[in-house]
């Protein structure tokens, strides 16, 4: 008897949002929160550092690059890790990597130390997000995809924003071990939650008619009603990959140009992002501004990446990316350059127009790293599409790691650089990316306009 098939993305399209999609985008909203916090519990800690080790500013390059080392692999290795032994266990493994890491990094007695475990975090950093991205996506009815896997990936800043005031408070009255402690408890809790709540995803089990039976069961889960029974054929519907190697592809026209200008804006608003992510609360010590004050200086950058994320995103669908992208990237190189030119006017004593500059950076860093994911997605068909943003993603690595070199190598300066230079630095990076990203040609086009270009044989963007 021939085997009823069944094509598993109708299923999932067809369910309602309410139920298992919505748990699973819950829970994964709160630990991409966590994500965001472990991400930068270093740079909350690093100013009291300073004086309990008796180390220079210079000196912490080494720990802070650590996390951007093991991001650079994690990104790589749990995705292929993901691949063959499953979403789930990939991600599990993901947030054990935070706990570990987190756990030794606030029993760590020096600089050695330290670096080794922010390697391990950064490790767990890295997978992370693709595959809550992935988790969500496979998971998701395609009316709601976009929405809910927008939501986690805000989560990020959002968990900065919620660590940086934490930090505040913990750090002066438990010391800087503490935020450690804290970064270590969050994924342990998680991590239960997730081994007993968290499904496999539905691709990785169509592809192993073992665990099918399995796969039956969340189907009938998600459509609240016992419709399959495991002995159906479970297939997914994905066009062919066309003869070629996929690398070369992105290499070659028409993609080449696309490829390189995509790579260098995923590379330099990475630079950007790290160093104020990693460096801000040092930086702005060293103006003076007592810790508290500066740590609120990481508050509004991540809570601006809010606005720049999601506002950002509803203004691109009805202008398109390349003036909203462009118009908000340019607003945070100015906004950056003011900064400095505020230090040398007014000193630390201006805060309250320092937070509004570094809010407007946060809009502009946050959402651009947002913005290029989409208009990545945008560019290339969906043969190429996973590959083409999955090694953009890996370039914006190298950023992330030169944001902690050129910051050492800014800290190490003799005689002393001033503060402002740092911000003139990040500020003509930014020109950089607001350059690379208006001169895409496959930039997502107004509303009014997608019947128009989609009739022309222009690909739609995807998610």
């Amino acid at each position: 008897m021939e085997k009823r098939e069944v094509e598993i993305s109708e299923v999932i399209d067809s369910a309602k949002f309410v139920g298992l999609p919505l748990g699973i985008t819950v829970l994964t909203i709160f630990i991409m929160l966590v994500d965001g916090f472990d991400l930068q519990t270093m740079s909350f800690v690093a100013p009291a550092l300073l004086p309990e080790w008796g180390i220079e500013r210079s000196d912490l390059t080494l720990v802070l690059t650590g996390s951007m080392i093991g991001m650079a692999v994690g990104s790589v290795l749990l995705g292929w890790l993901g691949d063959r032994i499953g979403r789930k266990n990939s991600y599990l493994v993901c947030i054990a990597f935070l706990f570990v890491g987190s756990l030794m990094s606030a029993l760590s007695t020096g600089l050695n130390d330290l670096f080794a475990w922010r390697v391990l975090t950064g490790i767990g950093l890295g997978g992370v997000t693709p595959l809550a991205a992935t988790m969500i996506s496979e998971w998701t009815p395609k009316r709601v995809r976009v929405v809910a896997v927008a939501c986690s990936i805000v989560a990020v800043p959002l968990g900065g924003s919620i660590g940086a005031e934490v930090a505040r408070w913990v750090i002066p009255n438990f010391g800087w071990r503490t935020i450690f402690y804290i970064g270590a408890a969050l994924p342990l809790v998680f991590l239960l939650i997730a081994l007993f709540l968290l499904p496999e995803s539905p691709k990785y089990l169509t592809q192993r008619p073992s665990r099918h039976a399995q796969l039956a069961r969340m189907l009938n889960r998600l459509v609240g009603e016992k419709r399959f029974d495991g002995t159906e054929r479970f297939i997914v519907a994905e066009p062919p990959r066309p003869p070629g190697n996929w690398f070369a592809m992105l290499l070659k026209p028409p993609y080449l140009s696309t490829t390189l200008l995509l790579w260098a804006a995923f590379a330099f608003n990475t630079l950007a992002l790290y160093a104020f992510t990693n460096f801000l609360p040092t930086v702005l010590t060293a103006t003076g501004m007592p810790l508290e004050q500066a740590l609120r200086g990481s508050t509004f950058f991540n809570f601006g990446g809010l606005f720049g994320a999601v506002g950002g995103s509803v203004l691109i669908a009805l202008l398109g990316s390349r003036l909203v992208g462009s118009s908000i990237s340019l607003m945070g190189a100015i906004a950056v350059f003011i900064t400095g030119v505020t230090i040398v006017a007014l000193g630390a004593s201006a805060d309250a127009q320092l937070y509004f500059l570094i809010l407007l950076a946060g809009v502009a860093m946050h959402g651009m790293q947002n913005f290029l994911y989409a208009v990545g997605a945008h560019s290339y068909p969906t043969y190429i599409r996973a590959s083409g943003v999955g090694t953009a993603q890996t370039v914006s690595r190298i950023g992330g790691v030169m944001s902690s070199v050129l910051a050492g190598a800014f800290f190490a300066m003799e005689p002393a650089a001033p503060v402002s230079l740092f911000f003139y630095m990040v500020g003509g990076v930014l020109v950089v990316v607001v350059i690379s990203f208006f001169s895409l040609r496959t930039h997502i086009p107004p509303n009014r306009s997608r019947p128009a270009l989609k009739e022309a044989g222009a690909g739609d963007p995807a998610h």
